[in-house]
């Protein structure tokens, strides 16, 4: 895109950001708060472009390259430093920090490090849980309470999240606070401010919560409030269901190690190789290659969809209707692979056992965390790219972050993983693989859904998982068959999940949601037996 001349539009807020996007055009026209050279520095004329060309190594501004400061770089993951003097858990300090990082994001370049920093000082200041919270909510200004109005507003505007912060655009936001309103006034028709109460529900939520989770986290909302009775118990008999009950029952349906060989996942450490075959078998096209030569540049036509039975003699391709290899709908520019055994992929990337360098028991782990991956192709062969994990008994989103591969990427799987682009800036394997240390010890229970997939790409090998689609439906699934986490969800949670690029946040907080569904059923059932 290319600036005018005359200047237009350089006072202009661009309208991604005035929509809490982040805008990545090159040269973009309009104006940015971030930059302050957009807003100063002017175009030069025509005329005055030859002097630039001879007098550009006598021209210096006030300030060199060398005096100006180097922009300070915000972490991108929100997790408390460990204490030891008061037990509390991971889940509710992380609340507390999402909270000030709102509260820093306006006056901070950096307000994710800002506010970890200072939820730590007031933690480690605090001799009690009470004065801790005390100490956090004086500091948010909630120490006079939460009182809503006594006059509705007349129209509904969400509250504004400062920065990037919104999981949700503004017409997404209101038209979920809509849905709110209207099942408060039929669930409390003796409420006075329906809107107000629901701006406030969404905005608790829209601040707690990321892109991949607001969704799932305002329908469970939307649920409660059509549905209060069964919200105030989630348990038959009147009994709410408190974690260490849920603890209790979760222990019991961890898979076994056998199961878990059996079903895939890797639970040894595998031989070393002193080298791998060089010959190789392209995953989409089928073609022979070499591995050497992966990061060549070819034509590798393919289908990126599933081949499906439309009837008892014919089968397409669900990408484009294509009958077979012939008729091939995409053209990749590189060859891609899968490594062949457990063998090859510890010689690439080697497997490292949790027990290994895990603490046994950490009181500041997550007991129970939902994990999910999103992978694509390398030169290394199918690496990790993206990690979401999100607290089982809170549903706070942990982690997600983008992982910088150690091979050269060849095919981002943008259709599956929904990632276009890595930044040189994520995180590294294995900076990540230190980073679950702080988040879990030995006796965390991981849930996913073919979580195999994701322990072998994140080349760990763990005893203690439950996954929904070795456990659910009961006794249906074998090591050849298994339901999909789509199926799952809509048949028992009654939710439409990957209805477009697959999100990790979304369908880690659906694999929780199945474990929580038959759990809370094993539960109802032994209330009943008492």
């Amino acid at each position: 895109m290319f600036r005018f001349k005359n200047g237009y539009f350089s006072k202009v807020d661009c309208p991604k950001v005035t929509r809490n996007e982040k805008c990545n055009l090159l040269g973009c026209i309009f104006k940015h708060p971030q930059d302050k050279e957009l807003t100063l520095r002017k175009r030069p004329t025509d005329s005055q472009d030859d002097n630039i060309v001879h007098k550009k190594a006598d021209i210096k501004s006030d300030k060199t390259p060398e005096s100006e400061p180097e922009k300070e770089n915000d972490i991108k993951f929100l997790i408390p430093k460990q204490i030891s003097h008061i037990l509390i858990s991971r889940a509710q300090r992380i609340h507390n920090v999402k909270l000030l990082v709102e509260l820093y994001r306006s006056t901070s370049a950096t307000p994710n490090k800002q506010a970890l920093q200072k939820e730590y000082d007031i933690i480690t200041n605090s001799r009690s849980i009470e004065t801790y919270q005390n100490s956090v909510d004086k500091l948010l200004g909630k120490e006079s309470g939460s009182k809503l109005p006594f006059h509705d507003p007349k129209h509904i505007l969400p509250k504004a999240i400062v920065g990037s912060g919104a999981p949700a655009m503004l017409p997404e936001r209101r038209k979920f606070i809509e849905l709110m309103v209207e099942s408060i006034k039929k669930s409390d028709p003796s409420c006075k401010t329906p809107i107000s109460k629901a701006i406030d529900e969404e905005f608790k939520i829209a601040v707690e919560s990321s892109s991949s989770t607001y969704k799932q986290h305002i329908k469970r909302k939307l649920y409660e409030l059509q549905h209060p009775e069964k919200a105030k118990n989630n348990a038959t008999l009147g009994i709410v269901i408190k974690d260490d009950i849920y603890w209790k029952y979760l222990n019991e349906v961890v898979i076994p190690v056998k199961k878990l060989a059996q079903f895939g996942y890797i639970m040894e450490i595998p031989k070393p190789l002193d080298e791998v075959k060089d010959e190789r078998i392209c995953r989409r096209c089928k073609n022979d290659f070499k591995l050497s030569e992966v990061t060549n540049k070819v034509q590798c036509h393919y289908h990126p969809g599933k081949f499906y039975k439309v009837s008892k003699n014919l089968r397409r391709y669900d990408c484009c209707g294509g009958e077979s290899m012939d008729d091939t709908c995409t053209v990749g520019e590189h060859h891609v692979f899968y490594w062949d055994n457990p063998e090859e992929m510890n010689h690439a990337i080697p497997f490292k056992k949790t027990k290994d360098f895990l603490a046994v028991k950490n009181s500041a782990s997550f007991k129970c965390l939902g994990v999910d991956c999103e992978m694509g192709f390398t030169s290394m062969g199918f690496e990790l790219l993206r990690i979401t994990a999100i607290d089982f008994f809170s549903g706070e989103e942990v982690l997600d972050l983008l992982v910088k591969p150690k091979g050269q990427v060849l095919d981002l799987n943008t259709k599956w993983s929904g990632i276009a682009r890595i930044e040189e800036s994520a995180m590294d394997f294995n900076a990540l693989i230190e980073l679950l240390g702080e988040i879990m010890d030995q006796q965390t229970i991981l849930i996913g859904h073919g979580l195999e997939n994701d322990m072998n790409t994140m080349r760990l090998i763990h005893d203690r998982i439950i996954d929904t689609a070795v456990l659910y439906p009961p006794h249906k699934a074998t090591p050849t068959f298994r339901y999909s986490l789509k199926q799952l969800s809509f048949e028992y949670l009654g939710r439409t999940i990957q209805s477009g690029e697959h999100d990790s946040g979304e369908d880690a907080l659906s694999a929780i949601d199945i474990v929580k569904h038959f759990l809370r059923k094993s539960i109802e059932q032994d209330i009943r037996n008492q």
